[in-house]
């Protein structure tokens, strides 16, 4: 899709909705109204964001800055940035600070730092949500926003937290890494959370003026070779010095912005902002006009049916409608009751996978707190060696552990999910087919799938990785003797290593079960609102015949007339809507 081709796609569907929210309002639909008035404010927010993620001190910053072709974000040499920033588009560069018990502060860019660095706010301690920084960037337009998040694996825990936080919001990523030093293994394990969340992933290894010619060749084949370890295809890597494309924006020199290796990915990027983004939108925004469209095309399809049946036809025929919507209602709830056994037998898989994780681990502890001390040296080094030692192993195995868990929750999901969007589309399908065949016509379902988000998928846990908190042994005289020693080590660790095992096993079962539990719900909470918008529609027919019936036989033929050229402008909003909405399955997939 070129940019004419999604701007003028775009411009049709808006006028698509737009036609379809003034025909809801001529029928006295408010609902309906409503709906297209929602999907229209959608289609002109576009919100898309594109976030900046990585370990600290890789450049994401001064990247950000480079982008803009201005520093307007603060960067440092430390770890800086604390809080989230969110870049979007506005006619002047200007910022807003939201607080976590939802104040929002006016502040000018310069006073940026006082709310977003470490250095300024330590430990957020303003109680700062996020900032939104407003700019002119072509790059912002439609709906796009860059989101500066602070740095995982600093020695500040909470900005990892905060990192993290953010990533069920994400639609496209920019992973940064460096060759200063070259990609890490904690950063591979981050992947791993980034991979779930984006779509999209752009990889950039950035500071590279810092390099030879040679180092630089050296530092890309090792990233891309990282990288297809850790994601298991191939990928590509932008070589990029952050710092002199933004000096060279700020000089106006192309050469050395084309030297700096941004223009490059700065071509890519915003095709991909073209092409996919605009797919993206057209596709799900498509989907739900054509469902509403075909709905109250349904609805004027049941009106002009039943306006010319008797009161006692009429009757009998609401009767045996509404039987249908019960028996609709009674079949959803029973697909509902077969889906939350299904999650059952997934929390029963994680419990079973649990157990084995914890006789592991509660075996390998025992065996590494053996081993460490056997040697006398280890023992007159205290117990916090062995805290260390012990902490590391935990913390090591329960990651891997965490990350095979997740990918196998997520198949399973999956797997459920797409089982109860084809019983729930089968079940609104058989409704308005029951309902055709009762009054005598052909009633249109639109099946297909959801919009699925990160409210109504399993996605990853964003807690700070497994560590233990307290010591695992009481700190021990030195200057006992060794055997003494060893042995109220070994007291404790027998003790202590269960318990600690236990705790972390709990945590996992707990949020495990409830991301499962939140998931679910938010999808039968989606699918159930569609059946209920069918049954809707289908009745407010109904329910416009029976207006009709006190009117004048001349009355009631104008209205009839009426109808017949509403459904002919909703023949035309279906045909134009169409198109976008037939690419869901293809975006879907």
């Amino acid at each position: 899709m070129g940019e004419a081709t999604f701007s003028e796609e775009r411009d049709a569907l808006f006028r698509t909705l737009s036609a379809l929210a003034e025909l809801a309002d001529e029928r006295e639909r408010r609902n309906v109204l409503e709906r297209a008035q929602a999907l229209r404010d959608d289609l002109a927010r576009n919100r898309f964001n594109v976030v900046l993620l990585g370990e600290f001190k890789r450049g994401k910053t001064t990247f950000v800055n480079a982008l803009l072709g201005a520093p307007l974000l603060p960067a440092a040499v430390v770890p800086l940035t604390s809080v989230i920033t969110l870049v979007r588009w506005g006619p002047q560069v200007h910022a807003r600070i939201v607080f976590r018990d939802g104040r929002e502060l006016e502040v000018g860019a310069d006073d940026l730092p006082t709310y977003v660095t470490e250095r300024e706010n330590p430990g957020n301690r303003r109680g700062v949500d996020h900032a939104i920084l407003t700019h002119t960037s072509e790059l912002l337009a439609d709906g796009v926003s860059l989101v500066d998040t602070p740095g995982v694996g600093s020695i500040y825990q909470h900005n990892s937290e905060t990192a993290r936080r953010f990533l069920p919001e994400v639609d496209a990523a920019v992973f940064l890494t460096s060759a200063d030093p070259p990609i890490s293994a904690s950063e591979r394990e981050f992947l791993h959370e980034v991979r779930a969340e984006a779509a999209r992933t752009f990889f950039v290894l950035n500071k590279v003026d810092h390099l030879s010619e040679t180092d630089r060749c050296d530092a890309l084949i090792f990233t891309e070779e990282a990288l297809r370890d850790a994601l298991g295809r191939d990928v590509t890597v932008y070589a990029v010095s952050a710092r002199d494309a933004l000096e060279a924006k700020l000089a106006g020199d192309t050469v050395g912005l084309d030297a700096s290796g941004l223009a490059t990915f700065e071509r890519d990027f915003r095709r991909f902002l073209l092409e996919d983004k605009g797919r993206t939108i057209l596709a799900s925004i498509g989907g739900r006009t054509l469902r509403l469209a075909e709905g109250e095309r349904n609805a004027i399809d049941v009106e002009l049916r039943t306006a010319r049946l008797s009161w006692a036809q009429l009757a009998e025929v609401r009767e045996r409608i509404e039987g249908v919507f019960q028996h609709a209602r009674t079949a959803r709830r029973d697909v509902r009751a077969l889906l939350r056994n299904e999650l059952e037998l997934l929390t029963a898989d994680l419990e079973q996978d649990l157990r084995f994780l914890r006789a592991r681990e509660e075996t390998h502890l025992s065996a590494v707190a053996e081993e460490h001390l056997r040697d006398p040296a280890s023992i007159r080094r205290g117990s916090e060696a062995l805290n260390e030692l012990l902490r590391e192993t935990l913390r090591t195995d329960l990651e891997g552990w965490r990350t095979e868990e997740e990918e196998k929750l997520q198949l399973g999901f999956r797997t459920v999910m797409a089982r109860f969007v084809e019983e729930a589309d089968r079940v609104e399908r058989e409704t308005v087919q029951a309902c055709g065949q009762l009054l005598g016509i052909e009633l249109t379902s639109t099946s297909g799938p959801p919009e699925v988000t990160g409210r109504t998928r399993f996605t990853y846990a964003f807690f700070e990785p497994p560590t233990i908190m307290e010591s695992i042994l009481p700190d021990v005289r030195r200057f006992l003797p060794a055997g003494t020693a060893r042995r109220l080590f070994e007291k404790e660790v027998r003790r202590r290593i269960p318990e600690l095992v236990d705790k972390h096993c709990g945590r996992f079962r707990w949020d495990f079960r409830q991301r499962l539990d939140r998931s679910l719900h938010d999808l039968e909470a989606m699918l159930d609102e569609r059946l209920e918008s069918t049954i809707e529609s289908l009745r407010a027919g109904l329910a416009r015949s029976e207006q009709e019936r006190d009117r004048s036989a001349a009355s009631a033929a104008d209205a009839e007339e009426r109808a017949r050229r509403w459904r002919e402008r909703l023949d035309g909003i279906v045909a134009a809507v169409r198109p976008a909405a037939e690419g869901a399955a293809e975006v879907t997939a």
